[in-house]
């Protein structure tokens, strides 16, 4: 690999500051608790300010909570009847959906953005840059359908083109759409003169834009130019190094850094690049952003067989263990399906103890709901092996059984609603209770519990967070909060005292 004199150092310094990433993220923390301080605010105007900049604070380091107080900025907007704020706002939030791959939910709220209110306010630039990195992320998505991408990419280059056309030619959104636009028709030096123009007004070192002003840097020469100098090198590591020490939980620098670790033969630091790369996604709870990850790192697999041969015991081992869980998973299955008197018992048993109850359900759904994870991560790299046309390693990791997570999922819902309404028979009568007569939530006859009861089930064992919730669902976070902000709105008693029903249930 390519290296300067200051190459070693920074993968040095990068390797120290992974160490101490618990504390960036308690700094981080620390100044989103600042901001968050200071609300109400002063007025209206004051709390839709501090609503906005801790949506902005959130962007790059939890999904969730940057969409709840955008989402709070544009109602605020709404009631104090300031429209161009309003717009703005939803025009911000439909950059962060897009950013996590809600791609309907960020289509529909550009589409609530009424277009004469563009002139009216000015928000072209804002509409159309929203739009433009809607449609970009849609064609890079690793998992939209290739027959789209050519649609996709003339859409974003269309919208592109009009931010350009509305932008201020000094601004950093036009220096960073012309450099890409140069780069990508090969055009390099008007590429490298574009992002020179834009170092003297990024922030200064150390700061997120300038990180984002080194990988552009390092794209030129790598992702464009295909041409990866000793100097392009250091921009990334340097890039990285600011990322990890402003605690931002979206760090597409690392998935780079790990590659030419693994090509210099550094298995181990690589590892650890790995780990935390993806231990940060976790945290940052964009789909996309997994899967996108997820895709990359068996392309990195694929070009290093090596290193992966080397990893085959270890791999044979967990997938043993993964058999290991299922074979015990079914035998549990099994044994609940045969006798209803042993489910019966199991009744009384949980019954006496709210704990045990909440401990054997919740462990068994986060258990079937992890076999169904690691299913579809064995089908995405069956996949990917099958596009690349490596059909011998695909034929290693086939077996004879067909895709059936699917199936899995729904038998998973159908055993866990059945055992929950076991254990908790009066459960639906008693949401129903405090929901509106007209509001009440009764199953289709072919299901025992809907996404709606399933939700509040999650809730009554423990398990509160919308992310751990949607995953265990297979469905989005927004979903998860959308039903839940439904449900609140159906209630005919008070919040408090329906929280307390369902917990003593």
């Amino acid at each position: 690999m390519p290296h300067t004199e200051r190459t070693e150092g920074l993968i040095k310094e990068l390797l120290t500051k992974l160490d101490s990433t618990d504390v960036y993220a308690a700094r981080k923390e620390a100044q989103i608790d600042r901001v968050k301080a200071m609300l109400p605010g002063k007025d209206a105007l004051d709390r839709f300010s501090l609503y906005y900049r801790i949506a902005d604070e959130y962007h790059n380091y939890n999904v969730d909570s940057s969409l709840v107080y955008m989402e709070n900025a544009v109602r605020l907007a709404g009631e104090m009847g300031v429209d161009s704020l309003r717009f703005i706002a939803a025009l911000s939030m439909a950059t962060v959906l897009a950013d996590t791959g809600f791609y309907t939910e960020s289509q529909q709220t550009i589409q609530e953005v009424p277009r004469d209110a563009l002139e009216k306010w000015n928000l072209y630039d804002i509409y159309y840059n929203a739009l433009a990195l809607l449609y970009h992320n849609l064609y890079s998505d690793f998992n939209v359908p290739d027959s789209f991408e050519k649609e996709y990419r003339d859409l974003y280059n269309v919208y592109r083109d009009s931010l350009l056309a509305v932008s201020d030619t000094a601004s950093i959104t036009y220096l960073r759409n012309i450099e890409r636009k140069a780069a990508r028709a090969g055009n390099f030096e008007l590429a490298r003169e574009y992002n020179a123009r834009r170092r003297p007004i990024v922030e200064n070192d150390g700061s997120a834009a300038y990180a984002t002003w080194l990988y552009d840097r390092f794209a030129i020469a790598y992702l464009y130019e295909n041409k990866l100098t000793g100097e392009a090198v250091d921009d990334l590591l340097e890039c990285a190094i600011i990322e990890v020490e402003d605690s931002n939980q979206d760090i597409a620098s690392l998935l780079r850094v790990e590659s030419f670790l693994i090509n210099i033969n550094m298995s181990r630091a690589a590892k650890k690049v790995s780990d935390y790369y993806f231990s940060s996604l976790r945290r940052f709870g964009s789909r996309k952003r997994l899967l996108d990850g997820m895709g990359k790192t068996l392309e990195i697999n694929d070009r290093d067989y090596q290193v992966i041969q080397n990893r085959n015991k270890e791999l044979q081992s967990a997938i043993a263990l993964v058999s290991l869980l299922v074979l015990t998973l079914i035998f549990t299955l099994v044994n609940i399906n045969r006798s209803r008197l042993k489910i019966s018992s199991l009744k009384d048993h949980l019954e006496q103890s709210d704990k045990i109850s909440k401990s054997y359900v919740g462990v068994l759904f986060q258990l079937y709901s992890s076999y169904i994870k690691r299913l579809n991560v064995f089908r995405t790299k069956i996949h990917s092996n099958l596009r690349k046309g490596h059909v011998e390693q695909a034929l290693e990791l086939t077996s004879p059984l067909g895709d059936s997570a699917a199936e899995e999922r729904k038998e998973l819902f159908h055993n866990f609603d059945r055992a929950f309404v076991d254990i908790f028979p009066d459960y639906i009568q008693t949401v129903n209770s405090c929901l509106k007569p007209e509001a009440q939530i009764i199953p289709k006859k072919t299901e025992i519990l809907n996404t709606e009861l399933r939700i509040l089930a999650l809730i009554k064992l423990g398990i509160e967070d919308s992310t751990k919730i949607a995953e265990m669902l297979q469905c989005s976070v927004k979903t998860v909060y959308n039903l839940r902000s439904g449900l609140k709105a159906r209630l005919s008693v008070p919040e408090d005292e329906f929280n307390k029903v369902i917990s003593e249930l």
